[in-house]
């Protein structure tokens, strides 16, 4: 490659970086300088004062969405030149307002401009021009912010304190020209195709973008709102120090050393995004800061400011872990085409978050008096965070974005250690319910048990009792269809010959007696003479038989109606003669 293309692309590089010093540096960063001495030369509160930032930034995240539109119909030269007379000129006319109602009319155009040079136009232009090395070049971009806000946040505090805030901030609208100066002069083009160029590492490059599922988009999304919350703390440096019985100065001082952590690690995470991928060095950037967090607390608690600017520096990773995490992973997870749009919505969620968390700190200072409770919650937004970037360690489809060569092993690790651990819950579970199951069908048993006792507890005897009444009733009853004493005499019943073992087989071969024919005949009105009413002694006997054998097989009760209807029926048909002796003549 000839000197001059390499000079173009670090003139591409050098303008991006002004860009975000300019707005994000001077206009955001910076601005927690004014807090206290505004807040006192117009009589207001802390949280009023913030709420300043707060307008800016919520016109700054509405216009990132329209940046990408104008970025495809406006020339980007156009769009700088206008966001830098917008940033400048509202800075200016807030150096001149005695009521904080026209500052926060004049933050309106102030956030409008300072997002036309801002983020999306600045991580736009490298994503076109840069294809190999863009995680480095990335992080250099972006730490120019808090390089600007380093530099010029103690030059910013000491001409407050010498000439009054009112000249701070027109120093402040004159550095936005100065820094926005070689960016428009050198009309540096969005896409290098339109100067005969193409990005750096062409031949490199990796055009072939999955589609993304919608959890990981809602993994950026939820890592950039928690980030973002987290940088509206060091705005309130000044009023910590002074909290904590420090000067105002001490606070700008804490401010400076937090935007050197901010540089520092804005580099060192593109480093570690080149050689360890963007996920797990964003990790690394929240551990750090989540170990900062906890110190600061503990100072607070305290009341012990010696560490102060020390955790300051190590509290710069937030803004690293924001404003760098984000465009990196988009730009690895999401085309060209559609890196503007996407991240532009994501910028939007991220400075509209940070926007409101000024202004909430500001309010929760001025009810509380402390900022024990505020840095308790961004302590659980770092948790949060860690989880989160955990749920795309051990996500497989995001493998661009976590490992390389070498961390796939211990990537590989990470998830069997998982899996190992997923199915010994799944084992546990199973058993459980196996155990469960197991009771739930003892249960049954166990009442059945209970209840058998009380089953033998029956006396023996009453078993008897109830089988001979069950056998009781269930013999049919004979004496209910029985005729009268008076009645009309009948033929004798035939000998019940039910029981085959006692019955005697002639009793089913022989016709019936003449004896039985003559019973029946004398049963008429007309009653026979009294020789054909005397049975033969055979008849008799066999009668005499039938109802022996009668009485052994049915009860006492039912022999003796048998033998009285027999009495009744011999006193209808026999003459008023003794039955012996008419016997006795035949």
């Amino acid at each position: 490659m000839e000197k001059t293309e390499k000079l173009h692309y670090i003139k591409v590089v050098v303008s991006a970086c002004l860009m975000v010093a300019a707005s994000v540096g001077l206009c955001f960063y910076c601005a927690g300088v004014f807090y206290q001495p505004v807040a006192e030369g117009l009589g207001i509160s802390i949280g009023e004062t913030s709420a300043c930032t707060t307008i800016m930034l919520i016109c700054m995240a509405l216009m990132t969405i329209c940046v990408p539109y104008l970025l495809r119909k406006v020339k980007l030269e156009s769009i700088l030149w206008m966001g830098t007379i917008l940033a400048a000129a509202s800075v200016l006319c807030i150096s001149m307002c005695f009521n904080r109602f026209f500052m926060y009319f004049f933050c309106i155009p102030m956030g409008v401009g300072a997002a036309m040079i801002g983020m999306v136009p600045a991580t736009t232009l490298i994503n076109n021009w840069f294809e190999k090395r863009k995680s480095w070049t990335t992080s250099v971009v972006l730490a120019a912010s808090a390089f600007s806000a380093a530099i010029f946040s103690p030059m910013m505090s000491a001409a407050v304190t010498a000439l009054g805030w009112r000249m701070g901030l027109v120093i402040q609208a004159v550095l936005i020209f100065a820094l926005m100066g070689p960016a428009l002069y050198w009309k540096v083009s969005l896409h290098p195709h339109t100067q005969g160029k193409v990005p750096y590492g062409h031949e490199e490059a990796v055009n072939d973008h999955p589609k993304t599922p919608k959890a990981i988009l809602v993994s950026f999304a939820a890592i950039a709102i928690f980030s973002a919350a987290l940088i509206g703390l060091p705005m309130h440096f000044s009023t910590l120090a002074t909290s904590m019985g420090l000067t105002t100065l001490s606070g700008a001082v804490a401010l400076s050393w937090c935007m050197i952590g901010n540089f520092v690690f804005k580099l060192l995470g593109g480093f570690l995004s080149d050689k360890l991928k963007p996920v797990l060095s964003s990790g690394i950037l929240d551990i750090v800061a989540l170990v900062a967090t906890v110190g600061i607390l503990i100072s607070i608690v305290m009341q012990s400011a010696g560490g102060l600017v020390i955790l300051a520096f190590f509290f710069g990773s937030v803004f690293a872990l924001n404003e760098l995490s984000l465009p990196l992973l988009v730009s690895n997870r999401i085309s060209r085409k559609y890196y503007a749009t996407v991240y532009g919505l994501l910028n939007f969620v991220s400075t509209l978050t940070t926007a409101l968390a000024i202004m909430a700190v500001g309010f929760i200072y001025d009810r509380t008096a402390n900022y024990i409770w505020i840095y308790a919650i961004a302590i659980a937004e770092e948790v949060i965070i860690a989880g989160l970037i955990w749920y795309l360690i051990h996500n497989e489809k995001v493998d661009e974005l976590v490992t390389n060569e070498k961390t796939r092993s211990f990537i590989a690790r990470l998830r069997a250690n998982r899996i190992k651990r997923a199915n010994a819950r799944q084992e546990r579970a199973a058993k459980r319910k196996e155990q469960q199951a197991q009771a739930k069908a003892a249960k049954p048993d166990q009442e059945v048990s209970n209840q058998t006792p009380a089953a033998s507890s029956v006396k023996p005897s009453d078993n008897v009792f109830k089988s001979q009444m069950d056998l009781i009733d269930s013999e049919p009853d004979f004496t209910q269809d029985q005729p009268s004493a008076k009645s009309t005499a009948v033929p004798m019943p035939a000998a019940d010959f039910s029981n085959e073992d006692q019955a005697p087989e002639a009793a089913f071969d022989h016709e019936p007696s003449q004896e039985a024919q003559k019973a029946a005949e004398s049963s008429q009105p007309q009653a026979a003479p009294s020789d054909q009413s005397v049975s033969s002694p055979e008849s008799a006997a066999h009668q005499s038989a039938d109802s022996k054998t009668d009485a052994k097989n049915k009860p006492t009760q039912f022999d003796f109606d048998t033998d009285k209807q027999l009495d009744l029926q011999a006193e209808s048909i026999l003459p008023d003669s003794d039955p012996g002796t008419s016997e006795l003549e035949d």
